[in-house]
């Protein structure tokens, strides 16, 4: 029995990592996205400067 036991054991313990990672992943999924839409918004920012220089010169 005490193999059994061993096995639920490493069982519980894949089964706990593996809601970790899962938990860890979204966390760097919502991370990323939040990054990208900054770096949209300052690309759109510096674009939209770069066309007011651009107004400027013509």
């Amino acid at each position: 029995m005490e193999l059994v036991d061993q096995l639920e054991a490493r069982f519980s313990d894949l089964l706990n990592k593996l809601q970790t990672l899962k938990e860890e992943n979204q966390r760097l999924r919502d991370n990323l996205e939040a990054e990208r839409d900054k770096r949209e918004e300052v690309q759109a920012r510096i674009e939209g400067l770069l066309a007011r220089i651009q107004d400027e010169l013509d």
